[in-house]
């Protein structure tokens, strides 16, 4: 009897951070008081990426830089407990992030990368770092920054040379502003990803639907509403709405959950609205477990 066809190992490469989550319950007034629940989390679009990936069934690299603190071990050890295998260098002071949500559901996100952005990569990376690996994904935020960006950018030109497939997401308006709308698509471009995730107002602001990118396909989220597949011409390969939730729901990280998910199961073979299923899926469990911590 053969041995089962092992799941596939997803590798995500960019930032873990420690992330303080401040829910307020009425809208603040700039130089006053604001009642709020603030909860201290694991975060980083990486590593939630890796933690998806790693929860949707299938096995989870993470290669990033932390600080050499208590933050960071705690960080490390939180990965591990999550089933993803961290590939971490230590030095400095750990990564944090303020997320600050307010009544409506709007986000103001307040980083501080430290430690975060010093991972340091050859050009030619250890073997062991791509060893057996299905996918690499990165967020466009491992792209901003050195040597975190020339990091990434050796890791995929590596699996390039592997045939390693590889994705990258578009992260943010805010962080893509620092290059513009054409220089964010040239540095896209330079990596050549197979995939590419954004975001509505990200697609919009890269101008992606009337101008694809060239050999990406595109997964265009839409948070509660209906994603989709579009192939390197434009056309719509599938469409599934996200199945609703009743009640409020802090949406960070979601867009990352959902990566992972997809990225399992279509690096499993499935289809591409069976994939867009998994992302469902797996942004689901992140939101509920989200809520659920902050009761």
């Amino acid at each position: 009897m053969s041995d089962p066809t092992p799941s596939p190992l997803i590798v995500s490469v960019g930032d873990l951070i420690e992330e303080i989550a401040v829910r307020l319950a009425a809208p603040w007034r700039r130089g006053s008081d604001a009642a709020a629940a603030i909860t201290t989390r694991r975060g980083g679009s990486a590593a939630n990426v890796a933690v998806a990936a790693a929860a949707a069934g299938g096995r989870a690299r993470f290669i990033g830089a932390i600080g050499d603190d208590a933050a960071g071990s705690a960080l490390e050890r939180a990965l591990i407990d999550a089933g993803v295998e961290p590939h971490l260098q230590r030095q400095g002071r750990s990564a944090r992030i303020i997320v600050i949500v307010e009544p409506d559901g709007e986000r103001t996100m307040l980083p501080d990368r430290a430690a975060a952005l010093t991972l340091s990569i050859a050009a030619s990376p250890e073997p062991a770092l791509l060893h057996g690996v299905a996918h690499l994904h990165a967020p466009a935020y491992s792209l901003i920054g050195e040597p975190l960006a020339s990091s990434t950018r050796h890791l995929f030109a590596a699996a390039a040379s592997a045939g390693i497939s590889t994705s990258l997401d578009a992260s943010s308006v805010g962080a893509l502003a620092a290059w513009g709308p054409e220089a964010s698509r040239d540095h896209f471009t330079s990596l050549q990803p197979g995939i590419l995730f954004a975001n509505e107002e990200e697609a919009d602001y890269l101008d992606l639907l009337a101008r694809p990118l060239l050999g990406a396909t595109l997964i265009l989220k839409r948070g509660p509403g209906e994603a989709e597949v579009r192939d390197e011409n434009g056309a719509i390969l599938a469409r599934l709405p996200a199945p609703p939730i009743d009640g409020w729901v802090d949406s960070t990280g979601a867009g990352d959950a959902f990566a992972g998910g997809l990225l399992v199961a279509h690096a499993s073979g499935a289809s591409w609205e069976d994939a867009l299923a998994a992302g469902h899926a797996a942004a689901r469990r992140h939101l509920l477990a989200q809520r659920e911590d902050q009761r």
